[in-house]
């Protein structure tokens, strides 16, 4: 994705729920509603992992394509995307059935991706370590960061 330059045209709201993809390991029964501006990189998104489930099984490695692309969730791309937009935690909550416990877990997970996708970009020489760094700053805020729900 980073070579592809998927990451290159979108915004840092954009880019967090692109990558919660990596870290959802929730399923729901209801599919998120999501508008142009995340279906699009998730459609570019998921032809980048059949293209590398392709390339895999012409390696003699044994990959479903499908499974490999599933596995992919975007079951949080729409809660993550409000919320570095600036939505309260309440209102995440109320549009998906997900547990809240499951939402914290997985932008903590995210924020840890994102802490890793800034020393890719340097080390590989892209210019996005500005995006990613902008991308924690807008997820790492309110209670579901907080050190501790008792203070």
């Amino acid at each position: 994705m980073l070579f592809h330059g998927l990451f290159n045209d979108l915004s840092a709201a954009q880019t967090c729920a692109l990558l919660s993809t990596f870290v959802c390991d929730e399923k729901s029964s209801q599919l998120p509603k999501l508008g142009e501006e995340l279906s699009g990189p998730l459609r570019q998104m998921q032809d980048i992992a059949r293209r590398i489930a392709r390339v895999s099984h012409e390696c003699k490695l044994e990959i479903d394509e499908e499974n490999y692309v599933e596995q992919f969730r975007p079951f949080l791309m729409d809660i993550v995307y409000d919320w570095c937009n600036g939505a309260s935690f309440m209102e995440l909550c109320k549009k998906t059935e997900i547990f809240e416990g499951s939402i914290i877990r997985a932008m903590r997970r995210l924020e840890e991706l994102l802490r890793q996708m800034i020393q890719a970009s340097k080390a590989i020489g892209i210019d996005l370590e500005n995006k990613f760094s902008e991308g924690v700053k807008l997820l790492k805020r309110d209670i579901v960061f907080a050190a501790s729900l008792y203070l």
